[in-house]
Parts: C-alpha cells; structure tokens; sequence
C-alpha cells in the first residue's frame, strides 16, 4: 500500500506502520570517511562589499552578509577514513538510527559507539559516508577526491 503524504495528516497514526529499508542495522560494524575543508571568502554581491542595501533611499543590513560585506563558504578539500585515533577511536559501531522524513526526501544517519557501551560519538553520520569494509571507505574515498580535482 502506497500512502501519499497529505493523506497521513489525516489518517489514525496509531495504524501507520513503515518498513524503512536502511544500509546498516544496529550493532553493525562501519568504516567511516569524512572530509578536510578548506575556507573561502566569498565577496558580497548582493551589497557589492558595502554590508548595506538601499531601499527607496533608506539604507538596510545586507540580509546576505549580514552586514559584513562577505560571506564564508567552506569546501571539501580533501577525503579521507576516519582511522581509529584520536576522539573516535572505538567508535565504530551503530548505536542509533535516525530517520528523518519530508515530503522532498528520506535523510538516513547513524550514530556510532563503541561495542556493549552505552558511550555514543554524538556525531549524525550520513548514510552515504559510512561503509562495511575499509577497502569500500578507500575506493569512495578516492573517488571523490578524484571530482573534488576536476572542480578546481
């Protein structure tokens, strides 16, 4: 049975039962990757570095920048796996499943503790940066690196 969505507004929520089909159940082991980013300052256009706009001659903050005439983005620069050092270490198991719904899309994240621990990362980790084997985490790793390269 397919439910639309402006129909669940108006069912009994007690009778809705779902089947989410996920990449990872809880307790499996994962591998995850992550990336470097790398800042960029991005001058205002809106306000053309000026941090106001002016409206039938009354000036205004930016509402782009914010009144700072530019703006920060940052970029992914490099990919890589998140090793066992450091903070992490250990935390490589699924604890929790979180599911979230709209109406433009079904967000799968995870997050990962340590095995028969009740201690959690406190990370959300997206579905599509986490992996079953090191050697899946390196291949997508390079991958991406690889698009991150054609972009510059």
């Amino acid at each position: 049975m397919i439910i639309d969505l402006d129909d669940l507004y108006l069912m009994n929520w007690e009778e809705i039962i779902m089947e989410i089909k996920t990449k990872f159940n809880l307790g499996d082991k994962v591998v995850g990757i992550s990336h470097c980013t790398k800042e960029i300052i991005i001058t205002c256009s809106t306000c053309d570095a000026t941090g106001v706009i002016i409206v039938k001659n009354k000036k205004f903050e930016c509402p782009d920048c914010y009144g700072e005439g530019e703006h920060t983005e940052y970029k992914p620069e490099a990919w890589y796996i998140v090793t066992d050092e450091g903070i992490l270490s250990g935390y490589d198991n699924i604890v929790k499943i979180d599911v979230d719904i709209t109406r433009e899309e079904t967000k799968i994240r995870y997050i990962l503790g340590r095995k028969y621990s009740k201690s959690y990362s406190g990370t959300l980790w997206d579905e599509n940066d986490l992996f079953k084997t090191t050697e899946e985490a390196e291949a997508e790793c390079e991958r991406r690196n690889e698009e991150l390269e054609k972009l510059e």
